[in-house]
C-alpha cells in the first residue's frame, strides 16, 4: 500500500501538470465533458430504473433490518412497490397528487395488510400549500413554486392544486407502538421541510435508514447536503451509487460532496 504522504505527493505533481495543460479557457469544454461523467459515476442525476440507480441493490443490502417503512413522496408507488416485492416490511406511504394517489389505491388492494397510504404531502409544518405539476401522475410535481430555472423541468408544472400537508410528528400518536426502521423521501426539492417536521418522530424512533433525494432542486432551494445532515447530526452519511452493490460513506462537510 503507498503511504498516503506519497499519494499526496504525486496527486500534486499530476494536478499541476493537468491544470498546466487543461487549465486554459480553450481546454474548459474537455474539463466539463469529464467532469459530467465523473458525476454521473457518483451518483449525480442519478434516477430512472432501480438496479441502475444501486437503489434495488440498497434495499436488499437492508432489507432483513426493516420492518416498518415510510414513502414520503410516492408518486404512482413504485418505489413502495420496491419496498413491498423485496422485504417483509411494512409500508406507509404519502402522495399529495390525487391522480397518482390512486395508483396507490391499487397497490394496497393487492398488500392490504402490509400497506397504509395517505393522500397529503408531508412538510415542516401542518398547513395547506400549492403543489405544482405538469401531468395528472407528474413524478415532478413539488410544493416548490418557480422551479422553471431547472432545466429538466421547465415549464412543465404549469398546473397547481392547493393540498394538505401534515408534519410527519402529526402522526407521533399513530406510530406511538411502533418502529420506523427506514424512512424514504423522495419531495422534489422539499426535503429540508420534512426533515424539519420530523423531529419528534425521528428522536424516539431513531429510524436505522433515512434515504432522500438531493436534486438540482436543492440549489435553487439554497440547501446543502451538510445542512440538511445537521437535521440528522447523529447519521452516518452514504451515496448511493449507480450499479452499485455498496454503499459510498461521505463526509457532508467536504465541499465536493455537497454536489
Amino acid at each position: 500500500m503507498i503511504p498516503k504522504k506519497k499519494l499526496i505527493f504525486i496527486y500534486k505533481k499530476i494536478s499541476k501538470f493537468y491544470s498546466f495543460i487543461f487549465g486554459r479557457k480553450s481546454m474548459q469544454f474537455f474539463n466539463d465533458f469529464i467532469l459530467s461523467l465523473t458525476l454521473d459515476a457518483k451518483g449525480y442525476k442519478n434516477y430512472g430504473n432501480f438496479n441502475e440507480t444501486g437503489e434495488k441493490p440498497f434495499i436488499k443490502l437492508i432489507k432483513d433490518e426493516i420492518k416498518l417503512s415510510l414513502d414520503i413522496g410516492s408518486n404512482i408507488g413504485e418505489y413502495t412497490k420496491l419496498l413491498l416485492s423485496h422485504t417483509n416490511s411494512k409500508v406507509v406511504s404519502f402522495e399529495p397528487l390525487p391522480e397518482a394517489f390512486k395508483e396507490l389505491k391499487k397497490i394496497k388492494s393487492n398488500f392490504e395488510a402490509r400497506l397504509e397510504i395517505y393522500n397529503v404531502a408531508i412538510g415542516a409544518e401542518t398547513t395547506k400549500l400549492d403543489l405544482f405539476f405538469g401531468d395528472q401522475k407528474s413524478e415532478k410535481a413539488s410544493l416548490v413554486p418557480n422551479l422553471e430555472k431547472l432545466s429538466f423541468i421547465g415549464s412543465q408544472n404549469k398546473n397547481k392544486i392547493l393540498v394538505e400537508v401534515k408534519k410527519l410528528d402529526y402522526f407521533e400518536d399513530y406510530f406511538d407502538d411502533k418502529q420506523i426502521d427506514f424512512i424514504k423521501i423522495d419531495t422534489e426539492g422539499f426535503e429540508y421541510e420534512v426533515l424539519k417536521g420530523a423531529e419528534k418522530i425521528l428522536k424516539k424512533h431513531k429510524p436505522k435508514f433515512i434515504q432522500i433525494e438531493f436534486n438540482w432542486h436543492q440549489l435553487i432551494r439554497n440547501h446543502t447536503l451538510f445542512n440538511i445532515s445537521k437535521l440528522v447530526n447523529s447519521y452516518d452519511v452514504f451515496r448511493i451509487l449507480p450499479h452499485g452493490n455498496k454503499l459510498l460513506h461521505v463526509d457532508p462537510s467536504r465541499p465536493e460532496n455537497n454536489i
